[in-house]
């Protein structure tokens, strides 16, 4: 599997990934969009750990298969389309 930029594509809602961001990690959890959310209508909440990031915590995101192990990071830290401020 490859790694998926955030800002180029987005999961389904509901949808099981494994997300990186360069100050936290890879990690595995659940997409939602919350468009009512007047931070960011892109969160992914934790299944392996309580808490949630948005998209531009991880900017990277992949389809989670829990047969597969943990991936290990992006080649880039940040995607070339990440918005940086």
């Amino acid at each position: 599997m490859e790694w998926i930029s955030f800002f180029e594509r987005q999961p389904e809602q509901g949808q099981d990934i494994w997300y990186y961001g360069e100050h936290i990690g890879v990690w595995a959890g659940e997409y939602c969009y919350a468009p009512e959310d007047r931070f960011s209508p892109h969160l992914i909440f934790c299944h392996e750990s309580p808490g949630f990031v948005d998209r531009m915590d991880a900017p990277w995101w992949m389809v989670y298969n829990d047969k597969m192990p943990r991936p290990i990071k992006p080649s880039t830290d940040y995607p070339k389309d990440y918005p940086h401020g």
